[in-house]
Order: structure tokens, then C-alpha cells, then sequence
């Protein structure tokens, strides 16, 4: 029922006859009651030429039946290889990747299509060039029925990939809850590192996907976890400027506010180089050390005037911050602003105090670096 003049030749393999149609504005991707489309009925039936036309013509190969089945999988059920190679290659166009068609099926979500490719020489954990599997595909893409199929017929929830990246460090990165849970729940670790030290909390915070920070969390993720370069997840929420998630991380361990890096870079002192206000002012709310030394002793204010930031400079004084902390070289923030010539900072800095004979080591005052620097205002 529902059947078109399109999806009849279609059927018949009728060439002229769709050329024909289309010319005259047929609706190529219509289906019928049971959601069938003119290139699912050619694809069925083998009609090589016409299938090639229709994908030409902007067919949709997505479009499934009210069973599930796409155009690719019917092929591959009815065993029309010609046409199965069709249909792959064509959902390769435009990319440089020509991901195997159990990756393909998993990033359509095809879950007919997977199956037949699974009973077949298709291995579950089959891995490309990067190492990524299909389960990895369907994480990134938060594909949860393929992905239950392809833990169901043994995909490794464990996997590494290139740079020990697994199914749940992608899912967390793009925020796919449901398929963070459904890993979990497998037995996924949640404890696993990237080369670089990242763990799946750590890509959450950093892409600022709260509710899977939470899951997480709730699931024993160790938020005191470092990366190689010792960032936490709350640097990587201060990095983008992701208030919730780092207000949940907070939540689970208030002291994280002054965790520090290999370089004794505090969270505060990432948001203030990042001029990420938000999360500065969330961490400041937390009674986070705006004093905090990072090394050769800058400190946020030294940072924020470095890279310009006003705005953090207006709420770190506001939170008490010794305007006249210096390096270990002897540079005051004045002196900071002064040489990277940011002008409003040194007049918002002159006004709450600022020593404007402050000398360093050398016995350099701010005045001596502008000038050195050639920062004329």
C-alpha cells in the first residue's frame, strides 16, 4: 500500500521509466505504508542501474522499513554484493576515510545491516586504520541498539584504540550518555588512560557534558585523577569555561579547588589564562587561593594581565588577590600588564594601588618595561 509510480518501476527495474519520473519531480524518497522507497525496492531486487541513478538523484539510504531494514541491508540479506559495494561506496563520498561496512553500519545505527555482517566473517572488535572498532563508531555517534547488538555478539567494551582511547573515552568526549551507561554497565573501566592521562571523566569535563561527569562520578570514576601533564578534570572544566560540570566535580570533592598541575597551575590560574569568567568566579565562590603561586611564582593576576584579561583581574582584586605578589624574577602584575601593553589593566591597577615604582631583580619598574617593549600608551 502506498506504493508510487516511482516505487513500482523501481521495482521492475524499469530505468527510462525513474529517469523519466524523477524528471518530472517524482518524490524520490517517498515510502510506502510500510516504508519502503524506491531505492529500498531496487536495492532488493538487484536492479544495479537503477539503484546507482537514485543515489545520484539525492535517494536517502538511511531511510529504513518499518521492520528496520535499510537498502543496505536488504542487500546484504539477498546477497546482491554489487549492489552492497554501491551502497558503501556512495556513503563514503565527500570523506577520506572509507570505513568497512560493519563501521558504516554502526554509524547509521543499522542494526539489520550489522547483524547479517556479523554472521558472516565480520569480527566484532574488526578495527581500521586508527584502531577504532565499530563499537567505538557507535559511541561516537551514540548508536545505543547497535552498540547492544555488538556487545551482545562479544565486541570488547575494553577495546584501546590508537593513543589507548576506548568505547567509553569516546562516548563521555561527545556527551552520550546512554552509551556511558551502557558501557558501564558492561564493564567498561572506568579508570582507563589515554596516552596523554586522560581518563573518560577528564574528555567529559573537557567537552563540558555535565550529565555524563555525574554518571561518572556516581559510577567511582577517581576524580582525583592526572593527566601526564597533571591536570585534572576541574582544569579541564576551567578550560572551557564548563560551569556545571565543574560545580559537580566540586560537589563530589570541594577540595580539587586548588589542585595543581606539573607546573603548579591551579584551576584558577586556567581560567584566568583562558579568560574563562564563569568557572573563575564558581571557583572563587569555593574559597580557591586567588594567591596561588604557579612556576617561577606567577600568580592568576600575573596571568590574567599577561593574557588581558580584565574581567578576571576586576573579580580576582575583588576577591582579595595581593596586587603586589611578585615572580621569582620580581615582576608585580603592573609590570606584567605594562609590557604586554594592556592599557585598561594598567589604569584598573594604578586605581586600586598598584606600585607604579615597584622594581624587580634587575631593578627594572613597569614604566622601563612598557618603554622597552615599545608600548607607548
Amino acid at each position: 500500500k502506498g506504493n508510487t509510480a516511482l516505487h513500482i518501476a523501481s521495482l521492475a527495474g524499469q530505468e527510462e521509466v525513474v529517469k523519466t519520473l524523477i524528471k518530472h519531480n517524482a518524490n524520490i524518497n517517498c515510502q510506502s505504508q510500510n516504508g519502503f522507497s524506491p531505492l529500498y525496492m531496487a536495492a532488493q531486487e538487484n536492479h544495479i542501474e537503477v539503484v546507482k541513478f537514485l543515489l545520484a538523484n539525492g535517494a536517502n539510504q538511511s531511510l529504513a522499513t518499518e521492520d528496520g531494514f535499510t537498502p543496505l541491508a536488504v542487500s546484504l540479506q539477498q546477497g546482491h554484493d554489487k549492489v552492497v559495494a554501491i551502497l558503501l561506496e556512495n556513503d563514503s563520498k565527500g570523506s577520506k576515510v572509507r570505513l568497512p561496512a560493519l563501521h558504516i553500519a554502526a554509524k547509521k545505527n543499522d542494526t539489520k545491516a550489522a547483524a547479517l555482517l556479523l554472521q558472516g566473517d565480520n569480527q566484532p572488535d574488526l578495527n581500521y586504520k586508527s584502531g577504532f572498532t565499530p563499537l567505538h563508531i557507535a559511541a561516537h555517534y551514540g548508536n545505543f541498539e547497535v552498540a547492544q547488538l555488538l556487545i551482545t555478539r562479544g565486541a570488547d567494551v575494553n577495546y584501546a584504540a590508537s593513543q589507548n582511547i576506548t568505547p567509553l573515552h569516546v562516548a563521555s568526549k561527545w556527551g552520550k550518555d546512554k552509551l556511558v551507561r551502557l558501557l558501564l554497565e558492561k564493564g567498561a573501566q572506568i579508570d582507563v588512560k589515554t596516552k596523554d592521562g586522560l581518563t573518560p571523566l577528564h574528555c567529559a569535563a573537557r567537552s563540558g557534558h555535565d550529565q555524563v561527569v555525574d554518571i561518572l562520578l556516581e559510577n567511582g570514576a577517581p576524580f582525583g585523577a592526572k593527566t601526564k601533564n597533571g591536570l585534572s578534570a576541574l582544569h579541564m572544566a576551567a578550560q572551557g569555561d564548563h560551569v556545571d560540570a565543574a560545580r559537580i566535580l566540586l560537589y563530589y570533592k570541594s577540595t580539587l579547588v586548588d589542585d595543581v598541575s606539573s607546573d603548579y597551575l591551579s584551576p584558577l590560574h586556567v581560567a584566568s589564562h583562558c579568560g574563562n569568567y564563569n568557572v573563575a568566579k564558581l571557583l572563587c565562590e569555593r574559597r580557591a587561593d586567588v594567591n596561588a603561586k604557579a612556576l617561577n611564582g606567577f600568580s592568576c593576576l600575573h596571568i590574567a594581565c599577561k593574557k588581558n584579561r580584565l574581567k578576571l583581574v576586576e573579580l580576582l582584586i575583588a576577591n582579595g588577590v595581593d596586587i603586589e605578589a611578585k615572580t621569582e624574577s620580581g615582576l608585580t602584575s603592573l609590570h606584567v600588564a605594562a609590557f604586554v601593553g594592556s592599557h585598561d589593566i594598567v589604569v584598573y591597577l594604578l586605581q586600586h594601588g598598584a606600585n607604579i615604582n615597584a622594581t624587580t631583580i634587575r631593578g627594572e619598574t613597569p614604566l622601563h618595561l612598557a618603554t622597552r617593549n615599545n608600548q607607548i600608551e
